[in-house]
């Protein structure tokens, strides 16, 4: 690995030709990504993204959260998942953020280093915000700063969404639903959608991304209130799996 110093001399000793020419070979729909999926229900797929899924991905959803170069987002989620990789590290690239890394979830280092460094905002999954809310030492911080986040990664407890936002001042808090084949977000809640739709459900399609419930045996869009299957397309789905002939790039790009 190298730190910025170091990358900033290897590029003093490459001429600009050279950059040009190796520019001329990199394109947004160039894989950049693998994630491996399904573990939990099957043989694990490696989902194959690209500059143009993720760039997008974290793009709008932290359009969804308002952010500015003026916010701080404590990430305490790992960078080998969508959730870090996409929705922090992409979100704060393409915002100018301030990303203030928790190295291995601890709820004690989180709640520090939000007092510490004034962050505007946290991710974490349902336990990890259980963690912190229920840990003895919560009410010796300060977390008055914060505004807003995303709880994802499991379902979202409304009675914890409604914590979260009294608790932890997070009164912008948003959820977003995807998975990894979708670069993961394919909906979020907004920042300025009402308490009720933020604490319960997980808000709307993304911005270029399409997004209905139909009926698996026959095709056909669900009624309102009727459990289906979810099916997405838009700039965020992947390339295709690694190594699987039975989704190619073409019918990706087609997406």
């Amino acid at each position: 690995m190298y730190n910025t110093p170091e990358l900033l001399l290897l590029g003093e000793n490459v001429s600009d030709e050279t950059l040009v020419e190796a520019k001329k070979l990199v394109t947004p729909h160039d894989v950049v990504n693998m994630q491996y999926t399904s573990g939990t229900t099957g043989f694990p797929k490696g989902v194959r993204l690209t500059h143009y899924n993720i760039a997008n991905n974290g793009l709008l959803t932290g359009e969804h959260m308002k952010f500015t170069a003026d916010d701080k987002l404590c990430c305490c989620v790992p960078l080998f998942h969508c959730f870090g990789v996409v929705l922090a590290s992409m979100n704060v690239l393409t915002h100018g953020c301030t990303q203030v890394m928790v190295e291995k979830f601890d709820p004690l280092v989180v709640l520090a280093s939000i007092h510490k460094e004034r962050c505007t905002a946290l991710y974490g999954v349902p336990t990890m915000f259980i963690a912190e809310l229920n840990h003895p030492m919560f009410s010796m911080f300060d977390l008055s700063s914060l505004r807003t986040g995303i709880m994802a990664g499991s379902l979202c407890p409304e009675w914890l969404m409604r914590e979260v936002m009294d608790k932890m001042y997070m009164k912008e808090i948003t959820s977003v639903y995807g998975l990894t084949e979708t670069s993961p977000g394919m909906t979020q809640s907004k920042v300025d959608d009402p308490v009720e739709v933020r604490a319960s459900t997980v808000g709307s399609d993304l911005p270029g991304v399409e997004v209905r419930v139909i009926d698996p045996e026959t095709l056909e869009e669900c009624p309102v209130g009727v459990q289906g299957e979810m099916c997405c397309r838009g700039y965020n789905i992947m390339k295709g799996y690694y190594n699987c002939l039975l989704y190619t790039s073409d019918a990706a790009d087609e997406l």
